[in-house]
C-alpha cells in the first residue's frame, strides 16, 4: 500500500467520503468546516492506495495559537496507526514552524477513542465546555503547550 501525505487542496474535500461521526457531529455546519479549513492555516491531506482517508492541520487564532482539527474518511480505520502517527509528525512540524506555543482542540463529550487520539498528540485536557456543540452538547477542550 502507497501512503503520502500531501499539502491540502480544497479538492482533496470533495475526494472524500466522510464517516457518520462528521455528519453526526457537525450536521449542516460541514460547509462551514469547509471555510475554516481552507486558507485558516497550514493543513495537510492523507493519502492511501490513491484514495483520500483524511486531512488535518491547524487553523492560525493569532500569533502563538492554533486550533487543531481533524476529518476522515470511513476508510480511515484500515490505516489509523499510520494516519495517526502522521499527524502526531506534522502537528510538532506546524508548531515548530509557525512558532506556536499552543495548540488546542475539542472532542465531543463521550468519544474515547478522540480522548485517546487527542492525548497521544501530547494534549492534555483542560475542561468541559458546556452546550458548546451546535445541537447543545458538551465538548471537552484539550490543549498541547510547547516551549517555543
Amino acid at each position: 500500500m502507497k501512503y503520502q501525505i500531501v499539502p491540502f487542496e480544497p479538492k482533496h474535500w470533495d475526494m472524500i467520503e466522510f464517516r457518520d461521526f462528521e455528519y453526526l457531529s457537525m450536521g449542516n455546519f460541514m460547509d462551514q468546516m469547509k471555510q475554516k479549513i481552507e486558507g485558516s492555516g497550514p493543513a495537510f491531506t492523507g493519502i492511501a492506495g490513491g484514495q483520500v482517508i483524511g486531512f488535518a492541520g491547524v487553523a492560525i487564532l493569532w500569533p502563538g495559537v492554533g486550533d487543531g482539527w481533524i476529518m476522515a474518511a470511513e476508510e480511515i480505520s484500515k490505516h489509523k496507526i499510520w494516519f495517526v502517527r502522521s499527524v502526531k509528525k506534522y502537528m510538532e512540524l506546524i508548531m515548530s514552524d509557525y512558532k506556536l506555543h499552543r495548540v488546542q482542540t475539542t472532542v465531543l463529550h463521550g468519544h474515547t477513542d478522540l480522548i485517546r487520539l487527542v492525548e497521544f498528540l501530547g494534549m492534555r485536557f483542560e475542561g468541559r465546555l458546556s452546550g458548546f456543540g451546535p445541537q447543545g452538547e458538551d465538548y471537552l477542550m484539550y490543549g498541547r503547550l510547547s516551549h517555543v
